[in-house]
C-alpha cells in the first residue's frame, strides 16, 4: 500500500527538563503495548494545502512542550517497576505516500482494510522504542489521508491519549491555549508503602482460582468481598458486550461446561474525584467477568447483560488499595514475560473508546471520516467504537472491532442473533 516514506524526528527544545518520572501503580497495569488510533479525513474540497505536514509538525512541537515525559524512554528499576527516564532521541514523526485512493476505504471503512503498514510504531515494545510515534499516510490524488497515533500503554490510557490528541489538533487549528490542561501528578495513584509479598500473593492466588480455566464459575463476591449489588438494568454497551462474545463462543463450539472469562477495562475517574479530569495517565481498573459457555449462550440476552451490569458494578465499588493492588501484582514482570503471559485465563478482552469523542478530533479540516484501530490478529481483543454522528450531530450508534479465529469467522459472521441487532463490515 505504501509507496513512499519521510521520518522526521521530533526532538525537546532548549527548556527540556531532564527528568525521571515515576509510574503510578495504575500505570503497571496495562500490557506493554502501542494501541494504534486511526483518524480518516476525506479531501472533500479537493484543497492543494490538504493536512499540510508543517502545521502538523509545529503543532505537535508545542503540545510536546506540556507532555515531556512523552520524550522519555521506559527503564527497569532494581525494584521490579518501571520509570520513565529522560532522553533527547526523540519522537518519530513518519509521513507515507499510499498508492491507493481514499475512495478504496469507502462506504464505511472495512476492518480487512486497516492494514500493519499504517501503524506508526512498528519495533517491539522495549527500554529503546519511543513512547510516542505519529504517521501521516496521504492517500493518491490528493484525496485524503489517515493520522495513526500510537504511545506507549504505560503512559497514558484511552481518555488520556485522546486529550492530547485533540489539545494537538486545537494548535493546528490555531488556538493559543489548549482545552485539556494535562496534569501529570502520579504519586495520587500510588500506594505507599507497598503491600507486603505475602499480600501480593494471596491476593494474586485469589484472582488465578476465580478467574483460571479449572474455576467453577459462581458468585463474584469473592474477589469483590461481597459489594456486589443486584441490578434489573443494563446499559447498551452492557448488551454489546455480551452479545459479540456469545456469537463468538458459538461460533468456535466451545463445549458448554467450559468456563470462560471476559476481561473489560473500567474507566476509574470518576470514582475518585481527587483525580483531575485532565489526568494524564492510566486510571482504569479491569472487571474479570467468569460464566460457563453454555450460560453464556443459553441464558437471554438482557439476564447476562444485567449480570454484567452487575459485575461492572462491583468493579467500581473495589477500594483504591483493591484496585492498585492488582495492578502493584502486574508490575512485577518484565516486558518480555509480560508480553507472553498478558492476562493468560481471559477469553476476550475489551475496551470501550466509544466515550473518547474520536469525532471531535478536528486538525482544521473538520471531522474525521472515519476513526478506526489496528486489530492484532495474535489476540483476542475487542473494542467498541463510536460511529460519525447524524447531521444534527446525534448519535449514530456503535461499531465493534475484534479478533475472530480464521477456523470460526464464517460462522460468526452468519450468527442469526448477531445479525438480528446489527451488520457485519469485514
Amino acid at each position: 500500500m505504501t509507496v513512499t516514506s519521510r521520518e522526521t524526528w521530533i526532538v525537546p527544545g532548549a527548556g527540556y527538563a531532564h527528568q525521571t518520572y515515576e509510574l503510578s501503580h495504575a500505570d503497571h497495569f496495562p500490557a506493554p503495548f502501542y494501541p494504534y488510533k486511526l483518524f480518516f479525513y476525506k479531501n472533500h474540497a479537493s484543497k492543494p494545502d490538504f493536512l499540510p505536514t508543517d502545521r502538523l509538525v509545529a503543532g505537535l512541537k508545542t503540545v510536546l512542550e506540556h507532555y515531556p515525559i512523552l520524550y522519555g524512554r521506559l527503564a527497569l528499576c532494581d525494584d521490579g517497576e518501571y520509570e520513565v527516564r529522560p532522553s533527547t532521541e526523540g519522537i518519530p514523526f513518519i509521513e507515507a505516500a499510499a498508492e491507493e485512493d481514499f475512495a478504496a476505504f469507502e462506504p464505511d471503512c472495512p476492518q480487512h482494510r486497516i492494514t500493519p503498514d499504517l501503524r506508526a510504531i512498528t519495533q517491539p515494545p522495549s527500554e529503546h522504542t519511543p513512547l510516542l510515534g505519529i504517521k501521516l499516510t496521504r492517500f493518491a490524488n490528493n484525496s485524503g489521508a489517515v493520522i495513526c497515533v500510537s504511545r506507549s500503554h504505560y503512559v497514558a490510557d484511552g481518555y488520556a491519549c485522546v486529550s492530547f490528541i485533540r489539545n494537538w489538533a486545537a494548535i493546528v487549528r490555531g488556538e493559543s491555549r489548549l482545552p485539556f490542561l494535562p496534569s501529570n501528578d502520579r504519586r495520587l495513584l500510588r500506594l505507599d508503602p507497598k503491600p507486603s509479598e505475602e499480600e501480593q500473593r494471596q491476593f494474586s492466588q485469589q484472582q488465578q482460582k476465580q478467574h483460571q480455566p479449572d474455576y467453577q464459575p459462581g458468585s463474584n463476591a469473592s474477589v469483590n468481598k461481597g459489594v456486589i449489588k443486584e441490578t434489573s438494568w443494563f446499559s447498551t454497551i452492557d448488551a454489546l458486550f455480551m452479545l459479540v462474545w456469545r456469537a463468538t463462543v458459538r461460533a468456535r463450539a466451545i463445549a458448554k461446561e467450559q468456563p470462560l472469562t471476559h476481561t473489560i477495562a473500567v474507566n476509574m475517574r470518576d470514582k475518585y474525584p481527587e483525580l483531575p479530569p485532565n489526568y494524564y495517565g492510566n486510571a482504569f481498573d479491569q472487571l474479570f467477568f467468569t460464566m460457563t459457555a453454555g450460560d453464556i449462550v443459553d441464558s437471554p440476552l438482557g439476564k447476562v447483560a444485567a449480570m454484567h451490569r452487575q459485575s461492572l458494578l462491583a468493579t467500581k465499588s473495589h477500594t483504591m488499595e483493591q484496585w492498585l493492588m492488582q495492578t502493584i501484582i502486574t508490575g512485577m514482570t518484565s516486558l518480555q514475560e509480560r508480553t507472553a503471559s498478558w492476562l493468560p485465563y481471559s477469553d476476550y478482552i475489551v475496551t470501550d473508546w466509544s466515550k473518547f469523542g474520536f469525532y471531535m478530533v478536528d486538525f482544521g479540516e473538520g471531522r474525521p471520516t472515519y476513526c478506526r484501530r489496528l486489530v492484532n490478529r495474535h489476540r483476542r481483543l475487542g473494542c467498541i467504537l463510536d460511529m460519525p454522528p447524524a447531521s444534527d450531530g446525534s448519535p449514530a450508534g456503535l461499531e465493534f472491532s475484534l479478533g475472530v479465529d480464521e477456523t470460526s469467522y464464517d460462522r460468526f459472521c452468519n450468527d442469526k442473533e448477531l445479525l438480528t441487532y446489527g451488520t457485519i463490515l469485514g
